[in-house]
């Protein structure tokens, strides 16, 4: 019977406090945080491209600078196939460029007196080798040959010497070894510096002879500082010259180098490292006056004057120092002051 009670209509309406927690709740607005999340999401976009175009720009030129050092290397290396060729002219155009673009890059003036000391040696005539093709061969015995090259040696004949050594070395090759190389390496420095300085059995300065002596005696042992010191002035004596007539600037550069540490350094024409740093230091304040701006073309002054207290400027660099340094130092005009009447 139970199972059969009618059932309440009241148990099937929901209640009041049913009815409470079924209402719809209010929902807060939820603009204000969107765009919260929208600026923060737009400031990490801005932040990434920023980095993104940084990292780029470093990128680009890091790139660039490998290409750069990358054509200046295909360029030494094009100069070093031209060398070995005897194109000796394309390798120093090659060599120059080089320079230009970045004058410190490495081996490029080394390679650069290399080339230079054999444009100066090839077109020179080569002495017939005839009469030594078949030469008488020497029958004294080694520790006469010997004696022999000593005797030249203490007497300061380096070219004898070295002769007289050749002749030993054909002779035995293992005679006295450590002696012989000593000996040549003597010989071979004594005679290199001789050449680059104009003394001695050298009467006439030979730059590319004494830097190839020099670097022949390397070969034997160490250079000492004053030997090295004139290989290296005499190679930036050649740069310099290379540079004569084409870039003041760089022949300025190099000079200056070598006036300030061997100034009566000169090459076959006689003409100092004093009197060609003196000269190419007027030849750039003439390029110094070409500029647009008055500074620019004031700092000629400068130029001329270090040029000046070397050697006083002749009546033309007179008549330019004083016309620019009227433009750059203009006289102040003086007030007149007028009497006061006497009463």
């Amino acid at each position: 019977m139970s199972d059969t009670q009618p059932i309440k209509l009241s148990d099937t309406q929901p209640s009041a406090s049913s009815i409470g927690d079924t209402q719809p709740r209010k929902v807060k607005p939820k603009g204000f945080q969107l765009w919260i999340v929208l600026l923060v999401i737009v400031g990490a976009i801005a932040l990434g491209a920023f980095g993104g175009y940084n990292s780029g720009i470093g990128a680009r030129m890091s790139a660039q600078k490998t290409n750069v050092a990358q054509s200046l290397s295909e360029q030494l290396a094009l100069a070093q196939q031209d060398f070995e060729a005897g194109f000796y002219a394309n390798a120093r155009g090659r060599l120059e460029y080089i320079l230009k673009q970045d004058p410190s890059f490495p081996g490029a003036a080394e390679k650069l007196t290399d080339v230079m000391v054999k444009m100066a040696i090839t077109p020179s005539p080569t002495p017939t080798l005839v009469p030594t093709l078949t030469p008488t061969p020497d029958l004294r015995s080694q520790e006469a040959i010997f004696a022999q090259a000593q005797q030249h040696l203490q007497n300061k004949d380096w070219a004898n010497a070295l002769a007289v050594l050749d002749a030993l070395r054909k002779a035995d090759s293992t005679y006295k070894t450590a002696q012989v190389d000593s000996m040549y390496y003597t010989a071979l420095r004594n005679r290199g510096v001789d050449q680059i300085m104009g003394t001695g059995a050298s009467q006439q300065t030979n730059l590319e002879g004494g830097i190839y002596d020099l670097t022949l005696a390397e070969r034997f042992g160490p250079l000492d500082g004053l030997s090295d010191g004139l290989r290296n002035f005499a190679r930036l004596y050649i740069i310099g010259a290379s540079f004569w007539d084409l870039d003041w600037a760089q022949a300025k550069d190099y000079f200056a180098q070598v006036y300030q540490f061997t100034p009566n350094l000169r090459d076959a024409s006689g003409v100092t490292a004093t009197e060609r740093y003196r000269y190419t230091l007027l030849k750039y304040g003439d390029l110094q006056t070409n500029a647009n701006k008055l500074d620019n073309r004031c700092a000629a002054l400068d130029t001329w004057q270090q040029a000046a207290n070397i050697s006083p400027l002749d009546a033309e660099y007179v008549k330019k120092f004083n016309e620019l340094n009227y433009e750059c130092n203009p006289p102040t005009e003086v007030p007149t002051v007028e009497p006061t009447p006497t009463p």
